[in-house]
């Protein structure tokens, strides 16, 4: 870590809020960082993978690649989402997720329901929770036994309907880390929730520019100002303190009254719920904005220093169905998130082109900031540990 930052550096981020600065531009451009960022942080933490209806019966399955892990999510039959490996034990093909136009006759698809999972190669097989049912072929082979030869697995946790992968044997659980964050998101039923739509982007910038842009409402004052500006005031965000691997700010509305909506939101909500936008981000990269009829995930999947993936992920309420034209406020929903992504797009990819200059400084911070001092800090925590 002293060989990527200085230790004037690493202070200047420690600092309190007010005094303190912004990681410096080689954290975001420096290939090394990225490199020890992957081995300290998403090998190490819980990653969102997805929601627990992508895997709503047993069988169900997604396949996903985490930092050189290729995976399989998959709900078994007794009805526990597990993380299996998706590599044979034999010669380490892939299980699932083969290309449509392949020509071997047991090609598996990305996603969807099976009994059992076939290496198409030689074809061992393996149930649902990751145990060896088959091995043509092997009779003649000393000392094998099936039990010894089962898929890997990985930790899985559910919060709230979002299934959360750890690399890390050693993880510590989930659920107590996350505590603290519960009673402000308890009325929004998220477990209840469902997609909706999915939107798709290719990022060609440090995957941190798009969790901070994410994670503030200071750029509603000039990125956003004519979406969201006028709304959701920048200058009237609360931010919470941290109580753990996560930041969470409230913006109300500007007038203070409730958010529109096309049908009723959940009935836990409080008068104040109902009257702005949640977002939490799950650190390093999970964010979650909560309006009253609907919720925004954001799952980013890290490729380099300098690509990543995002999606969005519509997620709302089934009081969705009491209205006459479910599609349409679909439709408007898809419409209202893809305009604002553009203009955060246009941030991301010029922040990035400004980051490439030999005199990008290290910036200093806003209190509107103050989650994404404690974002930075806490990568910070990660990447010291050895």
């Amino acid at each position: 870590m002293i060989d990527l930052m200085t230790t004037e550096e690493i202070a200047a981020v420690r600092e309190r809020p007010e005094r303190s600065s912004w990681l410096p531009a080689q954290c975001y451009t420096d290939p090394a960082f990225y490199e020890l960022e992957k081995e300290r942080v998403f090998r190490r933490n819980w990653l969102s993978v997805g929601r627990v209806e992508q895997v709503a019966k047993p069988g169900d399955y997604f396949s996903i690649e985490l930092f050189g892990e290729p995976l399989i999510i998959v709900r078994d039959k007794g009805g526990s989402i597990r993380a299996l490996s998706n590599v044979c034990p034999h010669r380490w093909m892939l299980l699932v997720g083969h290309d449509t136009d392949s020509t071997f006759p047991f090609k598996t698809e990305p996603c969807g329901n099976r009994k059992s999972f076939q290496c198409p190669f030689h074809l061992w097989s393996f149930d649902l929770d990751g145990r060896m049912i088959g091995a043509p072929g092997m009779d003649q082979a000393e000392d094998f036994d099936k039990k010894d030869w089962g898929l890997p697995q990985f930790s899985v946790e559910i919060w709230n309907g979002f299934i959360f992968v750890n690399l890390d044997p050693n993880a510590e659980p989930l659920a107590p880390q996350l505590a603290t964050l519960d009673p402000f998101v308890d009325a929004y039923e998220l477990d209840k929730l469902r997609i909706l739509e999915t939107l798709d982007y290719e990022c060609d910038w440090n995957w941190k520019l798009s969790v901070e842009a994410g994670s503030e409402s200071y750029h509603h004052l000039g990125l956003h100002q004519n979406l969201l500006e006028d709304f959701l005031p920048a200058a009237m965000s609360e931010i919470e303190p941290s109580c753990g691997p996560y930041s969470l700010y409230r913006n109300p509305t500007a007038d203070g009254s409730p958010v529109p909506t096309a049908f009723e939101p959940p009935a836990g909500l409080s008068d104040r719920q109902r009257s702005c936008l949640k977002l939490i981000t799950i650190f390093p990269y999970t964010m979650i904005f909560m309006m009253p009829e609907y919720t925004g995930f954001l799952k980013l999947t890290p490729q380099s220093h300098d690509t990543h993936k995002l999606r969005y992920v519509l997620l709302v309420h089934p009081n969705i169905d009491q209205h006459p034209k479910p599609d349409e406020v679909a439709e408007i929903l898809r419409l209202s998130f893809d305009a604002v992504h553009q203009q955060d797009m246009a941030g991301g990819k010029y922040c990035w082109a400004g980051a490439q200059s030999r005199l990008a400084k290290q910036g200093r911070r806003s209190h509107l900031e103050t989650q994404l001092w404690q974002m930075h800090n806490w990568l910070l925590d990660q990447l010291e540990k050895s």
